[in-house]
């Protein structure tokens, strides 16, 4: 079988499958399994959406999911699925869905409009030290008896 390779279209991964999908499948994929979980229903199989009964569920929520996306953008209905407001929501039908995924996407609006920082390179930077304590460690001791030094010659912290 054939995976589904990662396109601009298709970033989102199925839970069930590992597959690449769009945001409106994952979006409806993440409604279908909260519904399941709501009625006790346990994990969903395999390829859910191709048997009974989460297959008309799934199409339905696909159909909504599709419309938000395209009203609200995909970051903003991933990001309200995944919130903890959406916590008690089954469907994206919902009468509290829409102002929620509205509060999100307001919320991305504001985070690219800000501006992004650059960071900056510096020249000068200063090197961390090679012994951290009064005693070295073995083998800066051994690099100092091969430099011809003595053991506490070569350590800024040894002081007797």
């Amino acid at each position: 079988m054939k995976k589904r390779k990662r396109t601009e279209k298709s970033k989102y991964k199925h839970d069930s499958t590992g597959d690449y999908c769009t945001c409106a499948a994952y979006v409806a994929e993440v409604m279908c399994r909260k519904n399941a979980e709501n009625r006790n229903e346990g994990s969903l199989p395999y390829k859910f959406w191709s048997k009974k009964p989460w297959d008309w569920t799934f199409k339905r929520q696909l159909i909504i999911a599709n419309g938000l996306v395209k009203e609200f953008g995909e970051l903003a209905v991933a990001k309200a699925v995944n919130s903890p407001e959406f916590k008690r929501i089954f469907s994206l039908n919902h009468p509290r869905a829409k102002d929620i995924i509205r509060k999100y996407h307001t919320i991305v609006l504001q985070d690219e409009a800000k501006p992004k920082e650059e960071i900056k390179h510096v020249d000068n930077a200063k090197h961390r030290k090679t012994s951290y304590g009064k005693k070295g460690n073995i083998l800066q001791k051994l690099r100092n008896i091969e430099n011809g030094k003595e053991e506490g010659d070569g350590e800024k912290g040894d002081k007797e």
